[in-house]
């Protein structure tokens, strides 16, 4: 059922923006870190579905990084995520390596990075140039905060 949903939801926001100009940029939430993790890790760690996952977790880390998102909102959301089932083990790749896939990413402007974060939960934007150290510091955190004990 969750799924039949979510590809109903898709669909209706691609047919209203079907040159992913504006509101269907809402659906790359969480696959600026998951296409880095993709390919820093050369598509052999993840599969897409999980590298999301853990992509929407560090977009939630962001979104409170930035005071975005409140620490609510952001532990609702990680809980949702990890409800679906556990993600695998986060790589050893270093965040300045993910940050450079994320640079190099299709959807980056001019070399800075797009995000798609959630500022609450059912409303995400797109944000360009968020300061680089809170990305690596996020990218610090999130997997030992989500492995801890």
């Amino acid at each position: 059922y969750a799924l039949w949903r979510g590809a109903a939801q898709k669909g209706r926001v691609v047919s209203r923006d079907e040159r992913e100009s504006g509101l269907r940029e809402i659906l790359n939430y969480g696959h600026t870190f998951a296409h880095a993790l993709e390919t820093a890790t050369k598509y052999r760690h993840f599969r897409h579905g999980e590298a999301v996952g853990w992509g929407i977790l560090c977009a939630a880390g962001l979104a409170l990084a930035c005071d975005l998102c409140s620490e609510t909102q952001t532990e609702r959301i990680c809980r949702l995520v990890l409800r679906v089932g556990p993600l695998l083990k986060w790589p050893g790749v270093s965040g300045s390596r993910l940050l450079a896939a994320m640079r190099a990413d299709k959807k980056s402007r001019g070399g800075r990075v797009r995000f798609v974060l959630a500022t609450k939960i059912g409303h995400a934007e797109t944000f360009d140039g968020i300061v680089e150290s809170k990305v690596l510091k996020v990218l610090g955190w999130i997997p030992r905060y989500l492995t801890r004990g």
